[in-house]
């Protein structure tokens, strides 16, 4: 990942693109830093797209974080809760039909058909044991309390295990994957 700062992409916006496609290699997706639900998050593939995101994500906050994307990956969650002994929830899966081929802020809220779920995710059962352990190891390390979504992507040709982020105050809409996974997990 890159993290870039509203001031020093004004200044030197060819030379951190040139550092982007150089040290992550495209696609990347760009993200205002300390924004959630998808907002001002972008897909990458080009400078040109670039330059737009790192412009929309910096609309959003003066810090964007810039990541190198995991070929076609899937999107696994993982629901923790608890306090000094976490316990993680079966891992549900995100499944995005939406036209930005990734789970963007339309694919979520403004496209009633642009992703569906799947809990349990359909991953082999060591898959979803990495998941679930690494989940509570990252709430943990995190020195978190009380609930956390952990999300994830598998690669679908290595099958391995990338730790995307982690949501200290996970959604609580009706598409929300964190009471979706406690449902399926057994807890109401």
């Amino acid at each position: 990942h890159l993290t870039v700062l509203r001031r020093d992409w004004e200044r030197d916006a060819a030379g951190i693109t040139h550092a982007v496609a150089r040290d992550l290699r495209y696609p990347v997706f760009v993200k205002p830093a300390n924004l959630g639900s998808s907002v001002g998050i972008s897909k990458a593939t080009t400078d040109a797209a670039l330059a737009d995101a790192m412009k929309l994500a910096l609309d959003f906050d003066r810090k964007d974080v810039s990541e190198a994307g995991v070929p076609d990956a899937r999107e696994i969650e993982c629901a923790v809760l608890g306090n000094d002994e976490p316990e993680a929830s079966i891992p549900g899966e995100i499944i995005v039909t939406h036209a930005d081929g990734f789970y963007s802020y339309a694919a979520k809220y403004l496209d009633p058909n642009g992703a569906s779920w799947q809990i349990p995710a359909d991953i082999p059962a060591d898959t979803a044991a990495l998941v679930r352990r690494l989940s509570v190891e990252a709430f943990k390390a995190l020195v978190l309390a009380g609930m956390a979504r952990v999300d994830f992507f598998v690669s679908r040709q290595s099958g391995t295990v990338f730790l995307n982020e982690v949501n200290t105050i996970p959604g609580f809409t009706t598409i929300s994957m964190y009471p979706k996974m406690w449902e399926a997990s057994g807890l109401s």
